[in-house]
């Protein structure tokens, strides 16, 4: 029988891991604008950091996953849609600042920049097939932009697949990275060659099928009806494939490579806070991190670009300085990050966010075979939300 966990209903290993994904998309926006003068040394350093495009894949995963699970009795699709509102805006919003900002100092401001803006500040950049668009004043946020197309979706998605059976579920749980897989091969059938990149990695509902796929393996260990490796076998397989996704077609490199150990790696890391098993992501360090995750995100970008462009773009670097430059780029955007979290995030959260149901969480069950399992109660968790 499994240990029972701390905290029922919790998952702060989702909230540590939150930070790793942010960490794969700083270390290749760093490695973009860090040009190396030592080829060995960019080689090595394309292994390690040239997939970090694929942390957003985590993320799209981890949010179908943990707006699941945070489903509770009295779920009202307008507090839902309100809720992530509060979440999402009031730092995106700020963060628009210094990226406008940025553009100014370093003389990279366009003139068509309100109507960027225009795109960029209401998130519905992903929808233009433009880069100029969608990656227009702070190009990180276009994820957000397909992750509020999630939102306005997920009542009705989550409406669908929980009326589906255990073994429907299982199919699904198949067949969606599969179907990841199989869209740079749409594109190349029906889309235009100028707009098959925004098809693949931006646009919206091609990207929700990775929503799907969380939303999906929440279901499946809600009911106790997952069956897969433990943390340390899903994160060893993780990080194995990860390390191959060089040697994989570029289209497929940036959304479909690491789909199905993403799809291992999550319900795991789930489990072994539901049980009681050793996570390091559990560590109150890197829940912390975690919890910053999102202001790092919105922030890290700007001050990569930003720097580089004060100090020379086209200048190379050797291996040395490199690694100097992104330890400062890494420590400047935590601490820019952390202001941003605590004096805007979290207080818009408080403000805006409405008042759940009062209905307590009941603990969670040990998984089972039986397929009518339903497994442990869903519980908000606000550092995961």
């Amino acid at each position: 029988m499994p240990a029972t966990p701390p905290s029922p209903g919790r998952l702060p290993s989702l909230t540590g891991l939150r930070f790793a994904a942010a960490l794969l998309v700083f270390g290749v926006h760093a490695y973009s604008f860090i040009p190396l003068a030592d080829p060995p040394a960019d080689r090595v350093a394309g292994i390690l950091f040239n997939g970090g495009d694929l942390g957003v894949s985590f993320f799209f995963v981890l949010s179908g996953f943990v707006l699941t699970w945070s489903v509770r009795p009295g779920y009202r699709p307008g507090r839902f849609w309100w809720g992530r509102l509060a979440r999402v805006y009031p730092a995106h919003l700020v963060a628009l600042v210094p990226a406008v900002v940025g553009l100014m100092l370093t003389a990279r401001l366009p003139d068509i920049w309100p109507r960027l803006l225009a795109f960029s500040a209401p998130l519905v950049q992903a929808w233009h097939p433009s880069d100029v668009y969608y990656l227009g004043i702070n190009p990180v946020t276009w994820s957000l932009s397909c992750e509020m197309a999630f939102y306005l979706a997920f009542p009705l998605l989550y409406a669908g697949l929980r009326r589906l059976g255990t073994t429907a579920l299982r199919v699904a749980a198949v067949a969606l990275p599969a179907a990841v897989w199989l869209m740079p091969v749409v594109a190349d059938l029906l889309i235009a060659a100028e707009h098959r990149r925004w098809f693949v990695y931006i646009f919206p509902p091609v990207r929700m099928l990775e929503f799907l796929l969380g939303i999906v393996l929440a279901l499946l260990v809600r009911r106790g009806a997952w069956r897969g490796p433990g943390l340390p076998v899903a994160t060893a397989l993780w990080v194995v494939n990860y390390l191959a996704v060089e040697w994989l077609p570029a289209q497929a490199r940036d959304t479909a490579a690491t789909i199905v150990t993403i799809g291992l790696l999550v319900p795991a890391a789930a489990l072994a806070d539901l049980y009681g098993r050793r996570s390091w992501w559990r560590h109150r360090v890197a829940v912390h991190l975690g919890e910053v995750s999102y202001a790092f995100f919105l922030l890290h970008l700007v001050v990569i670009v930003t720097v580089m462009h004060l100090v020379g773009r086209d200048r190379e670097w050797t291996a040395w300085q490199a690694v100097g430059l992104t330890l400062a780029f890494l420590v400047g955007s935590y601490l820019l990050a952390v202001p941003l979290h605590r004096w805007v995030e979290l207080p818009a959260m408080r403000r805006l966010r409405p008042t759940p149901p009062a209905t307590p969480p009941g603990p969670p069950e040990p998984p089972t075979r039986d397929r009518r399992q339903t497994g442990p109660a869903p519980r908000q968790d606000a550092l995961t939300g």
